[in-house]
């Protein structure tokens, strides 16, 4: 019983499991290396959003029986309402200090963020 359905979980999670471990790879690999931290950060969020990883760890997360569904619900819908909250705050101080051309950049990076994660749900849920 208890193997079928890890065979079950392996046969739905297969892809996002190697991913994982490719980047946890590249990233002890990197820092044993001596790779600049920022540079580190940039591909591992690339290779994110690019392999839908982050959605594919969230249903992971997801699968967990009883909290599983909670701490999804915790971390999604805050995340949204966080990054808008302050880009909304950066919104307000930038206009006291005479920053409108950065609150045009952060405007837009923010929400061009929130489309892009809502795009690459929708993909990740088609293919």
């Amino acid at each position: 019983m208890i193997n079928k359905k890890v065979k079950d979980f392996w046969n739905a999670y297969r892809k996002f499991i190697l991913i994982w471990l490719v980047i946890v790879l590249f990233i002890i690999i990197s820092i044993i290396l001596g790779f600049d931290k920022k540079i580190i950060a940039l591909v591992v969020i690339l290779t994110g959003f690019l392999t839908q990883a982050f959605s594919g760890l969230i249903g992971m997360i997801g699968t967990i029986p009883a909290i599983g569904p909670m701490i999804v619900k915790i971390v999604t819908l805050p995340f949204f309402l966080l990054l808008n909250a302050l880009a909304y705050l950066f919104t307000f101080f930038a206009l006291r200090m005479g920053l409108k051309r950065d609150i045009v950049r952060a405007r837009i990076i923010s929400t061009a963020l929130l489309i892009g994660i809502v795009i690459g749900f929708i993909l990740g849920r088609i293919f």
